[in-house]
């Protein structure tokens, strides 16, 4: 898959709201995978060694899909939800595939 993007957002809540943020985080990925159909992966995980780290992990089938992704209305509602809930800003990191 060519031109594949795929993010990885290491998310740091504030002490006391990782759970809060582990159901904001579950409901944000139902809401990007039936309004986006182009985002391939958006997959919310929680670190094993450390409860309080989150990582998403997605994939979009161009940088376009991407750009949608951020721009989109679904998304600003739910960074606006995480207001109070985060102890960092996000840690966004862009891969390109080396196979398909």
């Amino acid at each position: 898959m060519e031109n594949v993007l795929t993010v990885v957002a290491k998310i740091y809540p504030k002490a006391g709201k990782a759970d809060d943020l582990a159901a904001l985080l579950v409901k944000m990925a139902d809401a990007v995978r039936q309004a986006e159909p182009d985002c391939l992966v958006y997959r919310p995980h929680r670190a094993a060694k450390d409860p309080a780290v989150f990582l998403f992990y997605e994939q979009y089938r161009s940088r376009a899909a991407f750009e949608f992704h951020r721009t989109a209305p679904h998304l600003a509602a739910y960074r606006e939800q995480m207001k109070g809930l985060l102890d960092k800003p996000t840690e966004v990191e862009f891969y390109h595939s080396l196979t398909d």
